[in-house]
């Protein structure tokens, strides 16, 4: 039990150390052309239980199509999906999903250092036994999908 509640507490304490969905966080999309979707790798033991990176692609693909976010592999603003999770034996997936946008930023202090940090983010966490973990993904990027969809709408609108 307590090697439960450790796993949990180590999926869950990222929550508090990113970046979030406020006004700031969400005025860091403004301008924005187009967006590429970045899947991270996925735990190994999800594509036994039918989620695959590809079909995580493809629905955040199809919800930012949808919802007309301009979308182009090649540029270097993306949004980008992280997945953690803990399982203990056979039990549920105790996971999160976190969707964020990243963009290139360049120090002042030193204009030759450039990297490319996340600027906004969301992220839900559910339970789900095997049996219904692709169905819970599904559920849980429409949601990360959402949210991003509202952010981006509310400083780049149509």
């Amino acid at each position: 039990m307590t090697r439960r509640i450790l796993s949990l507490a180590a999926l869950l304490a990222p929550v508090l150390l990113h970046a979030g969905d406020s006004v700031r966080d969400r005025a860091t999309m403004k301008g924005c052309k187009a967006v590429a979707v970045i899947i991270d790798t996925l735990p190994a033991d999800f594509g036994k239980d039918g989620v695959t990176e590809e079909t995580l692609r493809s629905r955040l693909a199809q919800r930012l199509r949808e919802a007309d976010i301009p979308m182009d592999a090649a540029a270097k603003e993306f949004v980008g999906l992280r997945v953690s999770s803990v399982r203990d034996g056979r039990g549920p997936y105790a996971a999160a999903f976190t969707l964020g946008f990243y963009q290139p930023v360049t120090l002042v202090r030193d204009a030759a250092i450039r990297s490319a940090p996340e600027t906004w983010s969301f992220e839900t966490v559910f339970m789900a036994p095997p049996k219904i973990l692709p169905r819970a993904a599904t559920d849980a990027i429409d949601d990360v999908a959402a949210r991003f969809i509202t952010a981006w709408r509310a400083v780049n609108p149509q």
